[in-house]
């Protein structure tokens, strides 16, 4: 399948208005066009996000619908957003996330993952659609206009994920909702195996910071086991993430 045609299978899934961006320089156009959809979308009833659309993106979403059992229809599309969202009101995230922390401090008992606090460069940027080689945007960058006033409900309309330690679009939504209650957090970015998020709230002390790098990690372990050198702790990761306004999220 071409990038053309999965860029097109992925807007025809998505159902809404997407804009196409091809062999972009820098990302000032793409980043000027989303705060202006953002603002706009405020009083318009939609959230944009930026899609880097390739062929396993789209895989995931025929895979999400095959799991409910739904053909690749507009009605069964409908129905699986519509499940993923009910699914999400069961998540109690607060112990699904103590789970998932408690599960990997027990599979690293004996090693140091709390680590020592140290402040680092806030980040207040995207990284995801840029190319292997990280000086330009990736070739096909999609803008949707998913059109929800609940922000979460992006991973709904974007069902990648429930792979490896992935969780599950239904839980996405639910941790999503969580951390738009706390820290003001908006999906932003999405590949078939990342996620972004922007947010308002940022933490500003290094407690709170911490208990947020402690959610982080049990939300995408690589987070912290596959961080850069002096980010592969929670402390670490917490001292990246005092006064960050953006947020990412990798599963291998």
């Amino acid at each position: 399948m071409s990038d053309q045609d999965y860029t097109q299978e992925i807007i025809d899934f998505l159902g809404c208005e997407c804009e196409v961006f091809r062999d972009l320089e820098n990302d000032e156009q793409l980043i000027e066009k989303f705060n202006s959809y953002t603002e706009k979308g405020r009083t318009d009833g939609y959230i944009p996000v930026i899609i880097l659309p390739s062929d396993i993106l789209y895989e995931a979403f025929e895979l999400a619908l095959e799991d409910e059992g739904l053909d690749n229809t507009p009605g069964d599309i409908v129905k699986l957003r519509q499940s993923i969202l009910t699914k999400a009101d069961e998540v109690y995230v607060e112990s699904f996330l103590a789970d998932r922390l408690a599960e990997y401090g027990e599979l690293h008992e004996g090693d140091d993952i709390t680590g020592e606090f140290t402040e680092h460069e806030a980040s207040h940027c995207f990284y995801s659609y840029y190319g292997c080689e990280g000086n330009k945007p990736a070739p096909v960058i999609i803008l949707v206009k998913i059109p929800v006033k609940n922000p979460w409900e992006a991973a709904a309309w974007l069902p990648m994920g429930g792979f490896n330690d992935c969780p599950s679009p239904a839980q996405q939504v639910a941790v999503f909702r969580y951390w738009h209650a706390k820290y003001g957090a908006v999906p932003t970015v999405v590949t078939y195996d990342n996620w972004e998020l922007e947010l308002q709230k940022p933490p500003a002390t290094p407690q709170t910071a911490e208990e947020l790098a402690k959610e982080h990690f049990a939300f995408c372990y690589d987070r912290v086991m596959q961080g850069a050198q002096d980010r592969d702790t929670i402390r670490a990761l917490a001292g990246e993430l005092i006064h960050s306004t953006t947020w990412y999220f990798w599963w291998d």
